[in-house]
């Protein structure tokens, strides 16, 4: 006896639930760049991280190939967002993580689990 199961459905089921939940967490960014909680030099501080709205704008995410996905922020001051630095004048102003922020408030396995038994009919 010969079995031959033809997984492709589930695959393609698969790879669009990774990407749902990609891009849900691609909203928990943009939710933090905008949310009250980062500190600042000057009043007020806390404060969200949109000046011009450029960099919270400019979200990109890839995928490449099935369960790989890339985030990018293509602005030349997201990095010294991000990560912080220090002024010619000594002013130090602190880094303003968003994706750490929201990858600790957001649970992509669980998230995943939800739209894969959302999907099958099981959630």
């Amino acid at each position: 006896m010969t079995a031959n199961l033809d997984f492709s459905n589930v695959d393609r089921a698969l790879d669009a639930a990774f990407k749902e939940a990609m891009f849900l967490l691609g909203r928990e960014f943009t939710k933090s760049i905008t949310a009250n909680v980062w500190q600042w030099p000057t009043a007020p501080s806390p404060r969200n991280i949109v000046d011009t709205g450029r960099l919270r704008s400019s979200q990109q995410i890839s995928f490449q190939g099935v369960g790989s996905a890339t985030f990018a922020w293509p602005v030349d001051y997201a990095l010294y967002v991000h990560q912080g630095y220090t002024m010619s004048d000594g002013t130090v102003i602190p880094g303003r993580p968003w994706t750490t922020q929201a990858m600790s408030t957001f649970d992509v396995v669980a998230t995943l689990g939800t739209i894969i038994r959302r999907n099958i009919g099981n959630g």
